[in-house]
């Protein structure tokens, strides 16, 4: 069995009006490059992008795989709500269906992911928890 937890760019009221107000801001120009990440750049897109406060825990995937689809396929698809069934999804808070910019943290191997305009690019970033 492997979990994953999502996490997703998520903007509040007083994001919004921060990012309209100032949208040469860094933390605007932090939001906007989370949507469209390319492969030179993806590392410090993310990176900005946690930096700024931007990605917000929204799901817990779970699932065993007995098929050919690979698990990020699923995974996206669960999150768009087009699933097979073979995922179990808690929504942790309200949240936007999956899309490009997207974290997956494997919580079993500790390796991140983040959706790509076509597929999944593997982060260099360390999975610490910290405890209360």
């Amino acid at each position: 069995m492997s979990t994953y937890m999502i996490y997703q760019r998520t903007i509040s009221e007083d994001l919004s009006n921060r990012i309209n107000s100032h949208p040469e801001s860094p933390i605007a120009k932090a939001f906007f490059a989370i949507g469209m990440p390319f492969k030179d750049n993806v590392e410090d897109v993310v990176d900005d992008g946690i930096y700024h406060g931007l990605y917000e825990p929204t799901m817990i995937m779970s699932t065993t795989f007995d098929t050919d689809r690979t698990p990020f396929e699923a995974i996206f698809d669960e999150g768009n709500g087009y699933g097979d069934g073979s995922i179990t999804t808690v929504d942790i808070c309200k949240h936007q269906s999956m899309s490009v910019g997207d974290l997956l943290i494997d919580l079993t191997s500790k390796q991140s992911h983040v959706c790509m305009p076509t597929g999944w690019y593997n982060l260099d970033l360390t999975l610490k928890i910290n405890k209360a």
